[in-house]
């Protein structure tokens, strides 16, 4: 009987004991758990800041950017309409200078719309776009770009396909990629193809050009910000569609082989129903 009532009473001790260590683990948990939280918090915000920091470092060299980007196109706008005024200019010539002040006046148009692009970044309501309708309305956009030599064909070979996405900016997307293909043919005999097909459950948009293609040396920087190898580039065209990609849960990038380049934006598709 005695070792029975032993027994019983280190049972009741080892369970006394067990209770509260429990009960102290517990605690030890629900306060790790508390720090975890507020770990958690504190890292969020602190990239939240450094996120903020570095839009804001973005912005001010944009802002850098632009003021000195500029500076020529609207000198030269300037310079030319200074010449509209002056006596024995022949009707020719005024509707030559006219012709140069336009061009000057829509490269600013385009270098401002790049800025106001990248600086929006995602801020875009999502709705469900027809990608055909899209590809027409790019060419739309592309009429007045296009010279007497150049092509531009669009095809889409999955009817129907549709994204979740904001037209606009698909849009202004694909008027980049298109543009810098219409700029990479010194010649003016550029051949632009936009095609646009189901690959996946994803939506596979390429642009096509038949021009000298991208270096190799260059491919790592094209969709950096402020990289450009044209003297009148802004260096945000493509940098705008990665930030557009991004925005839509999709991704660009430049396709190896082939003749000339070929950028591949492609998007998650949608269903027929959705």
């Amino acid at each position: 009987m005695m070792a029975t009532a032993l027994a019983r009473e280190e049972l009741t001790e080892a369970f006394q004991t067990f209770t509260e260590l429990s009960g102290a683990l517990e605690q030890s948990y629900r306060e790790l758990e508390a720090q975890v939280a507020r770990l958690n918090g504190e890292l969020a915000e602190a990239r939240i800041e450094r996120v903020r920091q570095e839009r804001l470092a973005t912005l001010g060299e944009m802002a850098a950017r632009l003021a000195h980007d500029v500076r020529t196109p609207l000198a030269a706008a300037l310079l030319y309409a200074s010449r509209l005024g002056l006596d024995g200019v022949s009707d020719a010539d005024r509707r030559d200078i006219a012709g140069k002040i336009v061009a000057r006046l829509k490269h600013l148009e385009r270098l401002v719309a790049d800025m106001l692009a990248f600086a929006r970044g995602s801020g875009v309501r999502l709705v469900r776009c027809d990608v055909g309708a899209l590809l027409e309305s790019t060419a739309q956009s592309l009429a007045s770009r296009l010279g007497p030599r150049a092509r531009l064909t669009i095809s889409t070979l999955a009817p129907g396909l549709a994204v979740l996405g904001n037209a606009e900016a698909l849009v202004g997307a694909l008027v980049n990629l298109a543009n810098n293909a219409l700029d990479a043919v010194a010649d003016g005999d550029a051949r632009v193809e936009i095609e646009a097909r189901a690959v996946d459950g994803r939506a596979a948009i390429r642009v096509r050009d038949n021009g000298p293609g991208v270096p190799a040396e260059l491919r790592a920087r094209i969709f950096d910000p402020f990289f450009t190898t044209r003297p009148t580039g802004t260096g945000l065209g493509l940098a705008v569609v990665k930030s557009v990609a991004i925005a839509h849960g999709g991704t660009v990038r430049l396709e190896e082989g082939g003749q000339g380049a070929c950028f591949a934006l492609e998007l998650p598709a949608l269903g027929a129903d959705a």
